[in-house]
């Protein structure tokens, strides 16, 4: 689930790349609300029926708790 802190690469094409006073859910691609959706819809596909690896579950579910994180870092601290 630490691998999925790769996530904020995409922090890197925005300019300036840190901005406090910016929210990072909806501005950076892959915090996009559509890339929220695919990783929320991760967490509940049926991987064993469909033999994928199981660890592509775990990777959802740190997406998501990522983007969590991402929300709570601008809204709990204006």
């Amino acid at each position: 689930m630490l691998a999925t802190m790769v996530v904020d690469l995409d922090h890197l094409l925005a300019d300036p790349i840190f901005d406090p006073n910016r929210m990072s859910i909806g501005f950076h691609p892959l915090h996009s609300y559509f890339a929220i959706a695919i990783y929320v819809i991760m967490c509940f596909i049926p991987y064993e029926k469909l033999h994928w690896p199981w660890w592509l579950r775990a990777v959802g579910v740190g997406l998501v708790l990522h983007m969590i994180t991402d929300w709570q870092d601008y809204a709990l601290w204006l």
